[in-house]
């Protein structure tokens, strides 16, 4: 079996072997590229066994690097909060340029590094707008929450376009080795994915949300170009399907267990005197255990999903000949995130950059491309500039697309 994918659209059908190399694109009308498939490489198509990619005999595999430090963060976030909180938020545009160059300019591949080049006015302009519309939506729903509520559905209508042109801005403004991302996708696409597929769940009953997922991840990393190489996504909706189904099993699983546990425990210190200290004992600590069981098992189970869907991503990117390999495990995810939140609980948020630098290095140290050409086969492609209005939107409300 076989796979022909186009480089210009990123249009991908499986082919028997044999099978005819000179085949056209149904979509663009390009040629159609043979990419033998393998278990060991990719998996069973739209499964998640394989999650890691195999670099192919003589290519080269070329770790990511992160040098960031929490000290040197530390003080650069101290300055940004600072300035933020004194200019009434309008510093937060530089903020946010600098905390960008300084974790892209700490992220290496190669030995080279990645830039930001957006410019903080253009990111201001943006926040001011968005600013400008919170405040409009709150007075309004102030006076008449009829027109409170048209508003929020207005801003649920454009939120598909804020969306394209946030991805639009940060690819524009990101480079590596003097060549800058490019975000291919059409707005038409976003609203499909944004907008229509979402209002569909309440008719599915929860039933289309991992396809949902897959969309979202589709368009991100479908319609990335570094240059004129684009990203060829070969993802398929069965895994996200597989995944969540496991993270149900798991969780209904855990629910019995410890239904069971709680019947076995009051059976064995029903009726019996014996035991009315020790169960005493336990009966105190019992509310600590109902708090912090079900947060444990919640961040797991975050964390899973993340973990499974990040990898299979990844390991299904083919950008200009070039793969991507993730390696993260569940277990370490989890515990850098709880130990994360217990870090900036007790610490009263000062340990916030720490906990960032430490989650960072972790995803990016995990990440590796697998390449035959040594990183050369990238050309610059066309340029235009973007608003920042999206990036903006986006970044407010804290809507996260990649990794």
């Amino acid at each position: 079996m076989s796979r022909m994918i186009c480089a210009g659209c990123g249009f991908i059908v499986d082919v028997p072997d044999p099978g005819g190399d000179n085949q056209t694109c149904p979509q663009c009308g390009g040629q159609l590229m043979r990419e033998r498939l393998s278990v060991a490489n990719h998996g069973e198509s739209g499964t998640l066994l394989g999650e890691g990619n195999v670099p192919a005999p003589g290519a080269d595999i070329y770790g990511f690097e992160f040098t960031g430090t929490a000290q040197e963060y530390f003080r650069i976030w101290v300055v940004n909060v600072f300035l933020t909180v004194v200019t009434l938020g309008i510093y937060a545009a530089w903020a946010r340029v600098r905390t960008r160059q300084y974790f892209y300019g700490n992220t290496r591949l190669a030995g080279h590094p990645f830039y930001f080049m957006g410019q903080p006015l253009a990111i201001l302009k943006g926040n001011l707008i968005i600013g400008a519309g919170l405040i409009c939506y709150f007075l309004v729903k102030g006076f008449n929450p009829f027109y409170a509520t048209m508003l929020f559905a207005l801003f649920y209508g454009i939120l598909p376009l804020l969306i394209y042109e946030s991805l639009k801005f940060n690819a524009r403004y990101s480079a590596f080795r003097n060549i800058r991302f490019r975000f291919l996708g059409t707005l038409g696409e976003s609203y499909g994915t944004y907008l229509l597929v979402p209002c569909l769940i309440p008719f599915t009953l929860g039933l289309i949300i991992p396809y949902w997922e897959f969309r979202r991840k589709r368009y991100f990393f479908g319609n990335l170009a570094l240059g004129t190489s684009r990203n060829i996504f070969a993802g398929r909706p069965g895994a996200f399907y597989q995944t969540y189904g496991a993270v149900i099993l798991m969780a209904i699983g855990a629910v019995v267990g410890i239904g069971i546990l709680g019947g076995l425990l009051s059976s064995l210190f029903a009726g019996s005197c014996s035991y009315l200290g020790v169960f005493s004992s336990l009966f105190k600590v019992i509310p600590i255990w109902i708090s912090i069981v079900p947060i444990a098992g919640f961040v797991f189970f975050r964390q899973y999903l993340y973990t499974k869907v990040n990898n299979y991503c990844w390991n299904h990117v083919n950008i200009g000949g070039a793969r991507i390999q993730s390696t993260l495990k569940v277990g370490p995810m989890t515990w850098i995130y709880l130990t994360n939140m217990m870090a900036i609980i007790l610490s009263l948020g000062l340990l916030i950059p720490w906990t960032k630098i430490r989650r960072t290095r972790y995803l990016i140290e995990h990440l590796a491309v697998m390449a035959e050409d040594k990183l050369e086969g990238f050309a610059a492609g066309a340029e235009q500039d973007v608003d920042a209005l999206g990036d903006a939107a986006t970044d407010f409300f804290d809507i996260g697309f990649g990794l």
